[in-house]
């Protein structure tokens, strides 16, 4: 396998996980073929990478230089321009994955407003009071996530460039493995009980049940809004389709979804499939009724801890990946710049792992903090 063959094996897993879900579709793979090679990279080169055209090389470039250290300079005596990304692999990988991170961030600072104006209406019937309960629950969690977040960024920097963990974290991490802490652990994460979920009363007043039906439409307006332009269509459909079942608190069929949410029944069906794989909704049968039920089966602590945890299986699976190509390189080429490729793997590679011990000390950080509040 010569080097061009991994370099596009590379440059299409790259494009292909990342496509849609934070970047528009060739943007990454245009932006991993300029920066694997390390080294001043004309057009007719990234095609040769990508099998793009030329059309929508010359366009994702344009975005690169908007978003990224793209620099470009010409040769002497050479039409041609050249491009490269003006940073160290590990550099530019801590800029991507900071902007992963950000993807994962609520918007929710609309969230008080809407509290208030719902406020009035909880002594008129207990939904409008549930439907507060929900905001709040919703705001304080995410507000706790984003605020770890932000008091942590310098230590996604460190943990890059050092790749050292503070010692304290790791005696942090000692004390919650304690059997004590683990029982306490399980109870923060177990799922709601029946209790604790929402009957479902119908609004007869129907005054009170066209407001309550706007106050519905008014958030989940604000949360689409809120959604990145670029996620793709499923992940606002789970975005959307796990909040409509936070706030119901109770088994919803998957028509009561459509028409809540107005998604096509194709994507509710793979969305569902995909929670339900996720670990993140169960399904519950009634006697006598075919019909299947979707309810949360996550608490709040559980559904902030599945988020780090979903950076950590993407860091996991790409390091694999990185180790998987840098060992190719290594033993099926005698090319001579395969040198500097497996190095720039290795640090491809590094900042994954860091990224993902990075996400570790984030759950224990919040765990430390839910269990002494």
């Amino acid at each position: 396998m010569s080097l061009d063959e991994i370099k596009r094996e590379f440059i299409h897993f790259m494009e292909e996980k990342h496509s849609g879900f934070l970047f528009p579709r060739k943007y990454f793979g245009c932006m991993m073929a300029v920066f694997i090679e390390q080294e001043p990279i004309t057009q007719d080169r990234i095609e040769e990478l990508t099998d793009y055209s030329k059309t929508t090389i010359s366009q994702m470039l344009k975005l690169l230089q908007v978003n990224f250290p793209l620099k470009t300079h010409k040769k002497s005596g050479i039409r041609k321009k050249y491009y490269t990304i003006d940073a160290t692999p590990r550099e530019f990988m801590l800029r991507v994955l900071t902007s992963i991170i950000d993807l994962y961030k609520d918007r929710v600072d609309f969230f008080p407003l809407l509290i208030e104006e719902i406020r009035p209406y909880t002594q008129k019937h207990p939904k409008f009071k549930r439907f507060i309960q929900f905001l709040e629950n919703y705001y304080h969690f995410s507000t706790l996530y984003m605020q770890l977040l932000a008091e942590t960024s310098q230590e996604l920097r460190e943990l890059v460039n050092t790749g050292q963990i503070n010692a304290s974290e790791l005696s942090n991490y000692n004390i919650l493995s304690s059997p004590e802490y683990q029982r306490e652990i399980q109870i923060l994460l177990a799922p709601p009980t029946e209790s604790e979920r929402f009957l479902a009363q119908q609004i007869k007043e129907p005054s009170l049940a066209k407001q309550y039906v706007q106050f519905r439409q008014k958030f989940f307006q604000k949360f689409r809004e809120n959604l990145t332009y670029s996620g793709s269509q499923q992940s606002i459909a789970r975005a959307i389709i796990g909040t409509e079942l936070l706030l119901e608190q109770r088994p919803l069929t998957q028509e009561e979804i459509e028409r809540a949410t107005n998604f096509q029944r194709s994507t509710i069906s793979d969305t569902l499939k995909l929670l339900l794989k996720m670990q993140m909704i169960g399904v519950v049968k009634r006697p006598g009724d075919r019909k299947k039920y979707y309810e949360i089966v996550q608490s709040w602590d559980a559904r902030t801890i599945r988020r780090f945890r979903i950076n950590i299986i993407y860091a996991k699976e790409m390091k694999d990946k990185m180790s998987e190509w840098k060992e190719k390189v290594e033993t099926e080429t005698l090319d001579k710049g395969n040198s500097s490729l497996s190095r720039f793997l290795e640090d491809i590679h590094h900042t994954y792992v860091q990224f993902e011990n990075y996400f570790r000390l984030l759950e224990v950080k919040y765990l430390n903090i839910r269990l002494k509040g």
